[in-house]
């Protein structure tokens, strides 16, 4: 049994709620203890079991954006300064995040001032750990997830807060990063999300306008900001997954997730789709080699077959370059 089927088994086995945490082990092959660890995540959030279940035989792809907030200290001037780590007054912290299960339309986010009562907290920065032990749940759930600048920027934070809290590490994923993707392969004037949006899609609306002021009154727990940047963040989302789905199909490095589906059909490396037509009369060719070429009907990918067409006698007269 696959570390990510035990979990899909214990969950339906408890919502279904005729098998003991006990019994749930039992039959998912896990300690008690791992299978407690598990499902207490759960017990007190039933809405979120159904954001981390997907249909059968598909990967778990998540869209996700982090907002978080700057850190406060002391320095002596504007330009070319050094600042030295006791000069900070507070460090950055998480401010919310808003996420997307790939092809399902319901936003799942999180912030410092949800549930603040629940929590007895004297500030909201204070509820901190509840916002990450949220997102830790959905990306350990993940097989793939998406983030813009993600490699470099939110991967790294949230990793930094899983270490705070004292989270293990999630269990595998694979990343994609659209701006490694549009900085790779075209040279369009600005690879900010928010103009990449408008130049792939025919929607004028792009990110929600942001100042300077908005993260300001975060950090000073105002609740209409913090209720601005939630919906400023959940927006980036829809904005995240149209720039996505309009460069996917240009990605060389996507994970191959045709692996993650449980049959054996031939399927697209970047959608999973199997609706492949091939195309005729051309060829991939390397220095020793061709191979037949295939299209992805869903999201255009053009992909080879791992096959060569050459006979062994055409392999064998080839010479190679001094």
């Amino acid at each position: 049994m696959s570390k990510k089927q035990w979990k899909k088994d214990a969950l339906a086995m408890m919502i279904e709620g005729e098998t003991s945490w006990r019994q749930i082990a039992i039959n998912v092959s896990k300690p008690k203890s791992t299978v407690s660890d598990y499902l207490r995540k759960f017990k007190d959030d039933p809405e979120f079991i159904q954001e981390v279940i997907t249909p059968e035989n598909k990967p778990k792809i998540l869209l996700y954006d982090l907002e978080t907030s700057m850190i406060l200290g002391y320095f002596w001037s504007l330009w070319k300064q050094n600042i030295n780590i006791n000069a900070i007054v507070e460090d950055w912290y998480v401010i919310c995040w808003s996420a997307k299960w790939l092809g399902t339309d319901k936003i799942i986010n999180c912030s410092v001032h949800n549930e603040f009562d629940k929590f007895h907290v004297n500030r909201f920065r204070d509820n901190e750990r509840y916002v990450i032990e949220r997102l830790w749940q959905l990306i350990d759930e993940a097989d793939v997830i998406i983030a813009y600048n993600g490699k470099s920027f939110d991967r790294k934070k949230m990793n930094a807060k899983f270490l705070e809290y004292g989270l293990s590490e999630p269990s595998p994923y694979k990343i994609i990063d659209p701006m490694l993707i549009c900085k790779s392969k075209f040279a369009i004037t600005s690879n900010k999300m928010d103009f990449i949006s408008k130049y792939v899609s025919d929607i004028e609306e792009g990110k929600i306008g942001t100042n300077l002021q908005l993260w300001l009154d975060c950090m000073n727990d105002d609740v209409d900001a913090l209720d601005d940047m939630q919906s400023y963040c959940d927006e980036d989302i829809n904005v995240l997954e149209r720039v996505y789905l309009a460069v996917r199909n240009w990605d060389s490095y996507a994970p191959n997730l045709a692996l993650l589906y449980e049959d054996s059909r031939p399927r697209c490396n970047g959608c999973g789709s199997d609706d492949l037509s091939p195309i005729e009369n051309k060829h991939y060719q390397t220095t020793l080699s061709k191979f037949p070429l295939v299209k992805c009907n869903s999201c255009g990918k053009i992909l080879r077959s791992r096959t060569t067409t050459l006979t062994k006698e055409k392999r064998e007269s080839l010479l190679m370059n001094t």
